[in-house]
């Protein structure tokens, strides 16, 4: 029987230095999702890095913006939709993750009991008990945040829109300085074929800049982009086996910047090699 905690063939894996997880569920679903807006990149500022400070601004945004539907013009099922994001963006960053927090040492020491410890009586495993959602507050598709940074990027489109409503929705961020530009560049990777496992494999290199890692997507020419690996350490080894074995094929690969279980800033220009047998 294959190894379950091993990456498979089209599984989505998360590499960290030399060792491998899957990822979260926030970080699937937000390496998956792809920008639908040029100019993201700057829009993205304004959202904090620090889940502390992400739910406050959530609070912020949910509230105040319902008012200016009418004033701005604004999509009304956009907007519901938006806020009940936030809605369940909050349960899930606050009460939900901090249960989760308080079970990981409860389930490390029965655990440890377990493998480890003694005694006549059987091990009880911690049962972990889901915190109730507020009333009103319901789960919502994948993609919660682009729908956010859609939004805003709506809201500054908007003919009505003023610097005043900016900072009152806290969606202007601190301008990029020509040294943090640089920095905030899309990553420049750099392909190289080299022996894998049966055939060819690509080996991508790549610079962090500051940043915690990247998220890779890959496809066949003209095909749909697919999540391929979030990796905080280069050179990622790309090793999968052909699609047709002993026949050669293209893939095309492109990047993004990967910080605290988010993509961000814009894509990298894509890059193409041949993979053979």
């Amino acid at each position: 029987m294959a190894n379950p905690w091993l990456p498979r063939w089209g599984d989505p894996a998360v590499r960290y230095d030399r060792g491998w997880r899957y990822p979260t569920a926030a970080e699937i679903l937000a390496a998956k999702t792809q920008p639908t807006l040029k100019g993201r990149m700057n829009s993205q500022r304004y959202y904090p890095n620090r889940i502390s400070a992400q739910v406050p601004w959530l609070e912020n945004f949910r509230t105040k913006v319902p008012a200016l539907v009418v004033p701005l013009s604004l999509p009304p099922a956009h907007v519901d939709a938006c806020v009940a994001s936030c809605d369940f963006m909050i349960y899930v960053l606050s009460p939900w993750l901090t249960a989760v927090r308080a079970f990981g040492p409860a389930a490390t020491a029965a655990m440890d009991l377990l493998l480890n410890g003694t005694g006549p009586d059987a091990v009880v495993l911690p049962v972990f008990n889901l915190p109730a959602l507020p009333p009103g507050v319901a789960p919502v598709p994948p993609g919660a945040l682009n729908r956010l940074f859609d939004l805003v990027q709506v809201i500054k489109n908007s003919p009505g829109y003023t610097e005043t409503i900016g900072q009152d929705l806290n969606i202007i961020g601190p301008a990029a300085s020509a040294s943090s530009a640089s920095a905030l560049a899309a990553p420049d990777p750099k392909l190289k074929l080299m022996d894998g496992t049966g055939q060819k494999a690509v080996l991508l290199t790549f610079k962090k800049n500051g940043h915690m890692g990247v998220t890779i997507e890959w496809r066949f020419p003209n095909g749909q982009w697919q999540f391929l690996a979030v990796d905080t350490e280069s050179p990622y080894l790309d090793d999968r086996p052909l699609q047709v074995a002993g026949t050669p094929e293209v893939r095309e690969y492109r990047m993004r910047y990967w910080d605290k279980g988010f993509p961000n800033g814009d894509w990298s220009d894509v890059d193409s090699i041949t993979v053979g047998p």
